[in-house]
């Protein structure tokens, strides 16, 4: 049963030093908190016993006791004087047990507690175990507080709050235990301490059902988190015997069509993912100074949300959300569920129960009832507990799939109040995505991502190393039993690094990996917040985890990212660019022709729509002001008008156009536009910039070339394929081949002394895998000349958004079909920030007496919504003509 409240009822906390054994090992262990943080073995999964002795006071005698935890991981048997008080089963929930009968006040009486965490026993698959196992382990033990309560005279339980945001009213109910009230009396408390409301009843059975109404409550939102407080008391004699209180907020997450609704204003939801990892306790119960200080650097960069990804933290943690005013999103616990008949029908207990505990917590607005979910959870069961969620929630939206059924295997149809997807794609996919998966024949609703956007970074293991008295901590040297080796080799990391010749630190490739996964996070957000129905997204994810590292903080918690940058697209009001559109006419028909998001021709005019998305109340006008800087800080155009307001929040709209004509260069630059909306009554930080790639035309192509293209992969080279002469044989008069096949011919032309440009999109002729290009690895760009004329600040930005490819090369095979390869030279490497090797995404090297320049990079585009072919692709034309000409130079690799 759940545990009954009286805050006048005597108390003995149980919290503190207990004698524990856990196979064959006895000590001493402090709760709260899991055996796993206190020096027993983590993987152990029971029985561990938990034993104390607790002096019950004579006085108690003729009390009902009742033993109170507010959670055990994950089953526990309790016993008292040797007597069996009852089990729990539940990882997350508060439970209580009557120990009237066992107890013996006035003497030392003898507890004892049989624990088991999911395992053999209790398979975690079927256990509501969420994501923690994955992401390391599962805790268990005595986690949450516990305590012994004396009641003599009624007690509260079953407390529940409707309280309604648009009329102010607040429905309480309460079951009356051990005993009856001649009198009840239901206070509300405002924020600032006066009473609000009051209701009262001269006679109470076994409940109380109170409506009161509070007139123009003060909304709770983050930006004002007001909290009121209910009080119930039970009087007898006109003595108060029984009092319980909750904090409560007023406030409606809703929506209109496919707009988000927070207290009626557009919103927009920013959140980051939280799996409840705290290594410092290995279990989501982290302190009152480490919830507050999270809470700090997840606003830093402009979040608004955190999103309780398959975890159910220690009360305090909703606690201090809703004094701080941080959105949560709680999703309950099932992630590739085992669907048995236990699961089946403990589910629905476990569900209501966390529901009853956290149901009046105005910080939580979302609710999704689980995972990634497939079929084999189905309608029957998600109906199920879908309707307990709606049943004891107000104000909030839930989603029954997050990431969706249809995305995942499962139910083709949804309960879900709001579209949420899971894209975890590279860059030039995402848009595609989203385009596939919203439909105008769709009931519109608002688009949430449940969790996306992810980028994996380095972790220098020595500056960790040092942090931890000079020993990594062991989840970073320990394999997860849950997963191959295959998936994550983390533990791995330092043996693997140190076969590598990179010739950078630890520190300097981590530094790299954060500006990369910087540039994704913006790129990923702008896309975003520039569509229409968009209410918001948690990014993946808080902090960096055993099985993770793409987390806005790292190891040490500190953020990787510069708050202010990361604050101008991931705000309330975020200022974007907006290009137009072309199209294609290609093989008898139209084709939407991409553009390349940030590159431009060198002496052309450029046009850009600066938009405005916007949550919250309208804004007034200002003044919106733009600048273009060359990489030098010399300011080469500029432009300021007038905005009139008021700003409409909701769907994004453009402010202005802003036009331009960057210099006439015969070398690629970079440059970089700031626009700014300044004004009074607009955010003092409304501001964004962009590098904007510059590169001069590419009017002709150079004399001799040669196409062998057996398999007519190449058909995007464009007029490329018009300058070069199709070959088979006969190479005489080729100055550099431009090959997608490697044919006896091409590589005696090769060895020979021939110019060979390879460029490959699969796993032949050269060895080559299939790898994502923004996600789980680090691009490293190595010296050479090539790169000095390709503009770039030491690390992939989104110059290269055309470019990006799927294959990478093996350089370690590469001599298993070319023996004779010789002067091997990189020029953008890929380092797998998951398994921790290299592999090439160009390469120059000799073959006998020729040369070879390899290649995977896109340079004709056409992948996702690259730019459709080399005719079209800046970058590409730039870099592949910079290529040409090196060869053709004849310089030794």
């Amino acid at each position: 049963m759940l545990p009954w409240h009286n805050e006048l009822a005597e108390t003995l906390s149980l919290d503190g030093e207990w004698r524990f054994t856990l196979q064959g090992k006895s000590g001493a262990i402090l709760t709260p908190g899991g055996w796993e943080a206190q020096g027993f073995d983590r993987r152990a999964e029971g029985p561990a016993i938990y034993e104390r002795k607790v002096a019950i006071p004579a006085a108690w005698s003729g009390k009902t006791l009742q033993i109170q935890f507010d959670a055990v991981s994950y089953y526990v048997e309790v016993e008292l004087n040797g007597v069996p008080l009852g089990s729990h089963t539940g990882a997350w929930t508060p439970f209580a047990l009557d120990a009237t009968a066992a107890a013996q006040p006035g003497e030392a009486n003898h507890l004892r507690l049989t624990v088991f965490k999911t395992g053999q026993r209790f398979p975690m698959r079927e256990s509501l175990a969420g994501f923690l196992p994955d992401v390391a382990l599962m805790f268990g033990g005595v986690w949450q507080s516990a305590r012994l309560v004396a009641f003599d005279g009624p007690a509260l339980g079953d407390i529940h709050l409707t309280p309604d945001a648009d009329t102010g009213e607040i429905a309480v109910s309460a079951a009356v235990h051990n005993g009856q009230t001649a009198r009840a009396v239901v206070i509300i408390t405002a924020p600032d301490g006066r009473e609000a409301a009051r209701w009262e009843s001269e006679s109470t059975a076994d409940s109380i059902q109170a409506d009161l109404r509070v007139p123009q409550p003060a909304l709770w939102s983050p930006a004002h988190p007001a909290l009121y407080t209910v009080e119930i008391q039970l009087i007898e004699a006109g003595q108060v015997r029984t009092t319980a209180r909750r904090r409560f907020g007023f406030r409606r997450l809703s929506r209109a069509g496919d707009q988000l609704l927070l207290n009626g204003q557009p919103a927009c939801l920013r959140g980051v993912l939280n799996w409840g990892w705290y290594p410092e306790q290995l279990c989501p119960a982290p302190t009152e100074s480490a919830i507050r200080a999270e809470f700090r650097r997840v606003r830093a960069l402009g979040f608004n949300l955190v999103k309780l990804c398959l975890v159910v933290p220690a009360p305090l943690y909703f606690d201090i959300a809703d004094e701080e005013g941080m959105l949560l999103w709680l999703e309950l616990p099932m992630w590739l569920p085992e669907v048995t008949p236990r699961l089946r029908a403990q589910a629905p207990l476990e569900y209501a129960d966390i529901l009853a505990a956290v149901h009046h917590h105005p910080a939580i607005v979302l609710y999704s009832l689980g995972c990634e979910l497939n079929r084999a959870v189905d309608e029957t069961l998600l109906g199920r507990l879908d309707a307990i969620v709606r049943g004891q929630t107000s104000g909030v939206l839930v989603c029954d799939n997050s990431g969706s059924g249809e995305a995942y295997g499962g139910l083709s149809t949804d309960y879900a109040d709001f579209n949420d997807y899971h894209f975890y794609a590279d860059l030039q996919y995402f848009e595609p995505l989203v385009d596939h998966f919203d439909r105008d024949w769709r009931a519109p609703r608002p688009w949430i991502f449940g969790e996306f956007c992810d980028a994996d970074d380095y972790r220098d293991l020595d500056e960790i190393e040092a942090a931890h008295g000079g020993t990594l901590p062991w989840w970073l040297t320990e394999w997860n039993p849950l997963h191959p080796k295959t998936f994550v080799g983390y533990p791995a990391q330092r043996e693997r690094m140190q076969k590598l010749d990179l010739g950078l630190s630890g520190q300097e490739i981590q530094a790299l990996s954060w500006k990369q996964s910087f540039v994704v996070r913006k790129a990923i957000l702008e896309k975003v917040r520039a569509r229409h129905g968009m209410g918001g997204y948690v990014v993946t994810g808080l902090r960096n985890t055993p099985l993770a590292t793409s987390a806005i903080l790292d190891d040490l918690e500190r953020l990787k990212y510069p708050p202010e940058a990361f604050r101008a697209f991931n705000a309330d009001s975020v200022l974007l660019p907006g290009r137009g559109r072309t199209r294609r006419w290609i093989n008898g028909g139209d084709r939407p022709a991409p553009f390349e998001p940030y590159a431009f021709p060198a002496g052309q005019p450029v046009g850009l729509d600066v938009l405005l998305a916007h949550a919250g109340a309208p804004l007034p006008g200002g003044t919106l002001a733009w600048e273009l800087r060359d990489s030098e800080d010399t300011l080469l155009a500029h432009g300021m008008q007038t905005v009139p307001g008021p700003l409409p929040a909701g769907n994004p709209r453009s402010l202005t156009r802003i036009a331009f004509i960057p210099p006439a260069l015969d070398r690629a630059a970079m440059h970089r536009l700031t626009v700014r909306l300044t004004g009074e009554g607009l955010p003092a930080d409304l501001t964004n910039t962009w590098p904007l790639w510059i590169f001069p035309a590419v009017t002709r192509w150079p004399d001799g070339l040669g196409l062998f293209d057996p398999a007519g992969s190449q058909t995007g080279l464009g007029d490329l394929l018009h300058a070069a002469r199709p070959v088979e044989d006969d190479l005489t008069g080729v100055s550099v081949l431009i090959a997608g096949a490697l044919s006896e011919a091409a590589l005696a032309y090769l060895r020979g002394g021939g110019r060979v440009l390879l460029l490959q999109h699969g796993p032949r002729p050269l060895p080559a895998a299939p790898r994502p290009f923004w996600r789980e690895g680090i691009k490293l760009i190595q010296p050479h000349p090539v790169w000095e004329e390709f503009p770039h600040e030491g690390f992939v930005d989104l110059q290269f958004y055309g470019l990006a490819t799927d294959w990478v090369f093996a350089p370690n095979a590469l001599t298993n079909v070319l023996p004779d390869l010789t002067g091997y030279r990189p020029l953008l490497r890929r380092l797998d920030a998951r398994q921790f090797d290299v592999s090439d995404y160009l390469f120059e090297a000799q073959v006998g007496k020729g040369r070879l320049i390899a290649s995977t990079l896109r340079f004709e585009g056409g992948l996702g919504d690259q730019p459709l072919s080399l005719d079209h692709h800046l970058a590409g034309r730039w870099l592949l003509d910079r290529l040409l000409a090196r060869l053709l130079a004849g310089e030794e690799a």
